[in-house]
Order: structure tokens, then C-alpha cells, then sequence
């Protein structure tokens, strides 16, 4: 009898050990990095921010598409021979694909006075930092050259590239062309600016 509870005792530890190792393999974070490696998202961490009540307040719609990223760009419009300022955010809906909402303020006497857009941006991995999209423009102008400005509605298409980040900080840069048509303007401009990251880092 003593023999069979020692061994059901032993048993029994070894069951205890068991499940606890495998509880403790099951709790390691595995974690996957995005783009270079900067931003790291952990299995363990999305699945806590999962919980009913706690998506939003952490980001945790979009922890596996990459984090949302806030941007400042300066640019020259090629048409009114302008200079321009703006900043934008994208946001990643998947992976690959993120929208765009942007504004720039030009800096001339003459032809536009600002812009706003809201494009999508289609970024395949195999191309690298290669991206391209387009969408809508809001453009306020003299059209008609005759000293009033007014605002109306066209398209945009867009093609650009991202570099890596800077040294070791949180900044990307980046350069893209972008060709606006509204009414009877067709307008081109060369922007480049950073991106920085203002969700999916530091959870």
C-alpha cells in the first residue's frame, strides 16, 4: 500500500511538472517584427489587448498590420512653381494596403493655397519600400486665373518610396510623386518628409 501511494505521489508530481512547463511554453511570448525590426508585436501582448473593452484603447485593431504613422512633408509644385508644407497619417487596414489622409499648405502668392487628400496606398512586400495609390483631392485655387480662388473636388495618384529608419531612432523617410487633376489643373509635385510611428511600439 505505502509502495502504490509513493508511486501515485510521484505520478502526480510528475503530471504537476508537466502541465506547468507546458503552461509556461504557452505563456512565451513570441514575438514577430515588422519592416526592420524596429516595431515588435507579441502573441502574448495582442492577445490581452483582444479582450472586450481593451481594443481601442491600445491599438489592438491593427497590431497586425503595422502601426499607424504620423508624417511632416515639404514639397514643390512644378506647375504654379510653389513650394509647399503638409503632414499626413497612414493607417494600415491590412498589411499591404494603408489610407492616407493628408493636407499641405502652399507657400507662392500665386495658384493653390492648400490641398487636402485622402488616398490609398498599396505597398507590396516584394517591392520593398516601393509604394503607389491614389484617391481624392480637395484643391483650393484660382482656376480660372482671374484672382478668385475657389475650392473643388479631383483625383490624385501617387507613387513613392520609404527608406529604412534613421540610425536607431523611430523615423523613416520618405520621397513620393504626385500628380492632381482637378476641373482643367493638372498639377505635379516632388514631396519628401519622415513618418514616425505613433502606435505598436512600446506594449
Amino acid at each position: 500500500m505505502r509502495r502504490t501511494l509513493v508511486c501515485l505521489g510521484i505520478l502526480v508530481l510528475a503530471g504537476t511538472t508537466a502541465l506547468s512547463a507546458q503552461r509556461r511554453e504557452r505563456e512565451r511570448e513570441r514575438c514577430r517584427r515588422y519592416g526592420d525590426g524596429h516595431v515588435v508585436i507579441c502573441d502574448r501582448d495582442r492577445d490581452r489587448d483582444r479582450r472586450p473593452g481593451r481594443d481601442w484603447d491600445r491599438g489592438g485593431p491593427w497590431r497586425d498590420r503595422g502601426p499607424v504613422e504620423f508624417g511632416i512633408r515639404g514639397g514643390y509644385d512644378f506647375e504654379d512653381g510653389q513650394g509647399s508644407v503638409g503632414t499626413q497619417v497612414r493607417i494600415p487596414l491590412i498589411r499591404q494596403f494603408a489610407v492616407s489622409p493628408s493636407f499641405d499648405a502652399f507657400l507662392g502668392d500665386n495658384g493653390a493655397a492648400w490641398q487636402a487628400n485622402l488616398d490609398g496606398l498599396i505597398r507590396p512586400r516584394a517591392l520593398g519600400g516601393l509604394y503607389g495609390g491614389g484617391g481624392l483631392a480637395v484643391l483650393r485655387r484660382d482656376f480660372d486665373g482671374l484672382g478668385d480662388q475657389d475650392t473643388s473636388v479631383g483625383w490624385n495618384l501617387v507613387a513613392g518610396i520609404e527608406g529604412n529608419r534613421v540610425a536607431r531612432s523611430a523615423l523613416r523617410p520618405f520621397a513620393e510623386a504626385r500628380w492632381t487633376g482637378v476641373e482643367d489643373f493638372d498639377g505635379f509635385r516632388l514631396v519628401a518628409g519622415v513618418n514616425v510611428p505613433v502606435s505598436g511600439l512600446g506594449r
